[in-house]
């Protein structure tokens, strides 16, 4: 892989040269619309969730519980949403895939909303809006015009499996979003999570700026190629004492489950160290971290989370907070 690394930053540097041709008289704004790490649900903070919007078109990168209210509270209209892009598939990201589905055909008249995400984002979108026919059925109104069929309001789209370099996935008049695979799973060879489950990180090119959204990742060499000169790295974090602490205490996990989920949290998530180790050699100018983990209620001192970073990298570090803007 290392010997890769110059060659992919080469072609991803032609890639940042010919950013969106014309930016919009509006200047993008990304706005963290859940900052949590879950699956436990919290009062403070919703689920992984941003938002780019741009030339008044909504672009998602995760749609994890209580997106729509923070859509409601950031006035971000359901019809605006014109594509979503799914990090990966455990349940924080994707809980509000379908209620966002749903409201979008009930409540906006808009064309298909595309979804991209690792290979099984095409049968959940299909499989979703198949499985909420009953809703189809009863519909809200008395007489009138019948609502297109509920299976054509979303199109889902499946990246490849081996994603180990960066590719152009979409395109239109104001954006260009690039994927690349990260480390987020280390699943026994040859089991059947490890030939399906994947997890990727994004990045945005709107209005001259750069996004990358890390999505849940351990120590990546390919999000470093992938966040070369970005303005922004949004990336997750992991305070892993504070993580153990909670687990302990959560009485959905048995004494025995502890260490296999500790290891996860250790191999599979970021640090704050790690986070710094990536941002300096992207050559990144400002870190937002979300996903906190485990970013509990109540949490007043969330600088153990970026304990490390300074150590590498000398830009801006934000503590994101739900509906921040950027």
């Amino acid at each position: 892989m290392k010997h890769l690394l110059p060659i992919l930053i080469f072609a991803l540097a032609g890639t940042v040269a010919a950013r969106a041709e014309t930016p919009p008289a509006q200047p993008p704004r990304l706005i963290l619309l859940g900052t949590a790490g879950g699956p436990i649900a919290r009062l403070e903070r919703s689920q992984p969730a941003n938002a780019i919007v741009v030339g008044g078109q909504t672009y998602l990168i995760d749609a994890g519980d209580g997106l729509l209210r923070q859509m409601a509270a950031s006035k971000l209209g359901l019809g605006s949403v014109k594509a979503l892009f799914l990090t990966h598939h455990h349940i924080d990201h994707v809980a509000d895939v379908p209620v966002l589905m749903i409201d979008r055909w009930l409540l906006a008249n808009a064309p298909p909303l595309e979804i991209y995400g690792p290979p099984g984002s095409a049968q959940l979108v299909a499989g979703t809006l198949a499985a909420f026919r009953p809703v189809e059925l009863a519909p809200v109104t008395v007489g009138g015009p019948v609502k297109p069929p509920l299976t054509g309001s979303a199109v889902g789209h499946d990246l490849p499996l081996d994603l180990n370099e960066p590719r152009l996935v979409y395109k239109d008049d104001r954006v260009r979003v690039f994927a690349i695979g990260v480390d987020h799973y280390h699943y026994p060879a040859g089991s059947i999570e490890a030939r399906s489950s994947r997890s990727y990180a994004y990045r945005v090119e709107a209005g001259g700026k750069v996004y990358v959204f890390s999505g849940d990742t351990g120590p990546s060499e390919r999000l470093k190629i992938l966040a070369k000169d970005a303005d922004y790295l949004v990336c997750e974090v992991i305070d892993i004492a504070r993580m153990e602490k909670l687990l302990r205490s959560y009485p959905g996990f048995s004494a025995d489950q502890i260490p296999p989920l500790m290891e996860h949290m250790r191999e599979d998530h970021l640090t704050g160290e790690q986070i710094g180790e990536i941002a300096a050699a992207a050559g990144v100018k400002k870190v937002i971290l979300t996903h906190f983990a485990p970013g509990n209620d109540g949490e007043t001192d969330v600088e153990s989370y970026a304990a490390g970073i300074s150590r590498h990298f000398h830009g801006e570090v934000a503590h994101g907070r739900d509906l921040d803007q950027y």
